[in-house]
């Protein structure tokens, strides 16, 4: 059994595999033993062809099923067998020197299921082999409870065979869904303050960003994993530290409710006074913000949160082992 696998999940990302898998392969060598697996999602470029030029196991996800993230990591985890299992995005470069502290963190303290580190965030078309801004240095790395890990972490695998793997059926925030399952049953999550990886990205507070993510049916998650834990303990959890979409929604249904007792009564007070509140948030968020276009972002962004929590809610639950799982061996490990 490999000391170590790491699981690379990709889709469309032909611009930056080479990069992901040869920083991976750079700070695994010291390795004894690894596997390296990589899940793709049915590419339309170039994507599993880069892949495939390196000593690395590929796979590729037919199209005529859901495809997410979360389906890429379960499909990886599945398919690999180390005590310690790494996750990264197709959109990341793992850093030096992260990992060799976080193995030891797992070795040393058994009670900690996740360990992540700090995401650098750098422009989409950051030219290869540009120097990090960021120094690790020679500090002693401090830990940091977190509630969840995101797209860069290294779990144990035995955690994830007690409380199960990512859902594969999420379109998205399956890591927090899976840490809330971890914490509850007395496991840690820790963030060593250190780089773990660079983050190649669109700017964050682009509205474009926003829409590109509603088109990726990336706000659908929260919704889902509501509904496929209703009347649960992970449900009451995951709503206290997700359930951003859930404000929005209360407001909107007080707006219904305030329109129909108008209708009902003849006195438009109410339903005014509901139109008022709007407009109260309006202004609070420009006052904070001081910018109109922070304001309309966070305002559009809210929206497709609250709109796609709802969408999520209505999409039927399916169990982990239900995923379908249709795939091709592109390549075997050397």
């Amino acid at each position: 059994m490999p000391d170590l696998s790491v699981v690379l999940i990709t889709r469309n990302q032909e611009w930056n595999v080479a990069r992901l898998v040869e920083s991976v392969l750079e700070r695994t060598a010291s390795l004894a033993s690894r596997e390296i697996v990589l899940v793709d999602s049915a590419s339309e470029d170039g994507t599993v062809a880069q892949a495939a030029r390196y000593p690395i196991r590929v796979y590729r996800l037919h199209a005529d099923q859901r495809l997410s993230a979360a389906a890429g990591r379960y499909v990886g985890f599945k398919r690999t067998t180390g005590d310690l299992v790494l996750f990264l995005d197709g959109d990341m470069e793992l850093c030096q020197g992260w990992l060799e502290k976080a193995l030891e963190v797992l070795g040393e303290q058994p009670d900690i299921a996740v360990v992540t580190g700090l995401v650098v965030d750098r422009p989409l078309h950051t030219p290869r082999g540009e120097p990090l801004a960021v120094e690790q240095g020679d500090a002693p790395t401090r830990l940091i409870e977190v509630k969840h890990g995101g797209g860069a972490a290294l779990y144990r695998r035995a955690v994830l065979n007690e409380v199960g793997p990512f859902n594969p059926h999420f379109y998205s925030d399956e890591e927090p869904e899976l840490c809330v399952r971890i914490r509850l049953r007395g496991y840690r999550v820790v963030e060593l303050d250190c780089p773990a990886v660079c983050h190649y990205t669109e700017p964050h507070e682009a509205i474009s960003t926003l829409l590109a993510r509603w088109k990726r049916k990336l706000y659908l998650g929260p919704g889902q994993i509501l509904r496929y834990h209703l009347g649960s303990g992970v449900f009451w959890a995951y709503l206290g530290e997700r359930g951003f979409g859930c404000l929005p929604a209360l407001g909107l249904a007080a707006g219904v409710v305030s329109l129909l007792l108008s209708l009902l009564t003849q006195q438009w007070v109410w339903f005014g006074l509901w139109a008022f509140a709007p407009l109260a948030v309006v202004t609070l968020t420009l006052y904070r913000k001081r910018s109109v276009h922070q304001t309309l972002y966070s305002l559009v962004r809210r929206t497709l949160m609250m709109a796609g929590m709802l969408c999520g809610f209505l999409i039927r639950p399916l169990a982990p082992d239900a995923y379908p799982a249709r795939l091709d061996e592109i390549k075997r490990e050397e």
